[in-house]
């Protein structure tokens, strides 16, 4: 369950620049229904919605916090519009630094927002998707285990590898690993932890899963090399039902993430993208990101419904389709080789994601 989608650079930036936004908007002075209206402050509107919008940012709010915390969000809020107001007033907002920071903030909230929307039309995981996803990663549920390790960090010559992992391979103990190093001078660090299954990450869980108390695996890259011993370990299954809400939730955070991934591929990949010094060595890796992701993604089907396709035939444009369960049309972003762009959303959740790219043109390879 470690693996989340985790932008936290991103989400505190676009929460600053909604921030921002939402005190501009105070001092536009757009008329509102009066019912909506919070307070005034020298003419400008605070609006319950703005409060409301901020209340939804709070994490662990309990009810009876609310009343409070709108309070304190709408006096927030008339301090901030003062200080909107003198800033104006001093003419900072036309100041080079403010016109561009305004303009960050409103691309990021922007792009945040459709990202936002088209990863909402995602469906749930199926029963099916959850079932396959149990039973397919057993180390984490039914032969759940909480291990005790001994791990020891180490910079081994190349060459001396080969006499460690025998060693290994042949059930020496960690003392005598330990000692092997003293002698061979190789520097090491060793650490003891105890680590429940899904607190390690899943590809090294699967081979820990194989290790039986008392033995240990090897790992090395370059002269880096890492020796984990299993001293002992206990189990501690998990059931289908206990499982089962944080399987579903880690399928929908993928199925979100590769939508997002193919979607923001596909545009990529219809887009003239133009280098200018010293950036135009980036041109060759982007070009070349856009089309790998999606070939990966396509490669990589998830049980949660996600489907990235690369058809042979013709197309206008590229399609980026998030069906819905009734199989009546879905998501479609068409990007036509005119510089239109057309956005629709469905009102009921998609059933799959499917990425459909055109094949290339001459003209097509040209532009990329």
């Amino acid at each position: 369950m470690t693996n989340r989608i985790t932008t936290r650079r991103v989400a505190a930036m676009t929460a600053a620049a909604a921030a921002a936004a939402l005190s501009l908007a105070a001092c536009t002075g757009h008329k509102k229904d009066a019912t909506q209206t919070a307070a005034r402050v020298d003419g400008a509107e605070i609006t319950v919605h703005q409060i409301n919008y901020r209340l939804q940012r709070e994490r662990g709010l309990r009810p009876e916090q609310q009343d409070a915390a709108s309070r304190k969000i709408l006096e927030q809020l008339i301090d901030e519009q003062l200080i909107v107001e003198r800033a104006e007033k001093v003419k900072m907002d036309q100041q080079p630094g403010a016109q561009q920071a305004l303009d960050a903030a409103r691309r990021e909230v922007l792009a945040r927002a459709y990202v936002e929307q088209a990863a909402q039309a995602v469906p749930s995981a199926s029963e099916a998707a959850v079932h396959n996803y149990y039973d397919s990663n057993d180390a984490l549920f039914a032969h759940r285990r909480v291990y005790t390790l001994k791990e020891y960090l180490a910079k081994v010559p190349q060459d001396q590898q080969p006499a460690l992992r025998a060693m290994i391979e042949g059930g020496k103990s960690p003392a005598e690993v330990e000692a092997w190093f003293k002698s061979q001078n190789v520097p090491f660090r060793p650490q003891e932890t105890t680590q429940p299954a899904e607190r390690i990450p899943l590809n090294s869980l699967k081979a820990l899963a194989n290790v039986q108390d008392g033995h240990a695996l090897i790992a090395a890259q370059g002269e880096q090399v890492h020796v984990t011993f299993v001293t002992s370990s206990v189990q501690a299954p998990v059931s289908y039902d206990n499982a089962k809400p944080a399987i579903g939730q880690f399928l929908i955070v993928e199925a979100r993430r590769k939508a997002t991934e193919g979607n923001m591929s596909a545009l990529r990949s219809v887009a003239k993208v133009t280098y200018a010094a010293p950036y135009e060595s980036l041109a060759a890796s982007a070009s070349n990101f856009s089309l790998k992701d999606v070939e990966a993604a396509s490669q990589a089907e998830a049980a949660s419904g996600t489907r990235v396709e690369l058809p042979s035939a013709p197309s206008s444009g590229v399609q980026v389709s998030l069906p819905t369960v009734t199989q009546s049309p879905g998501v479609r972003v068409t990007l036509p080789s005119a510089s239109s762009v057309r956005v629709s959303l469905p009102s009921e959740p998609a059933s799959r994601v499917e990425v459909r790219l055109p094949p290339q043109t001459s003209g097509d390879s040209a532009k990329k």
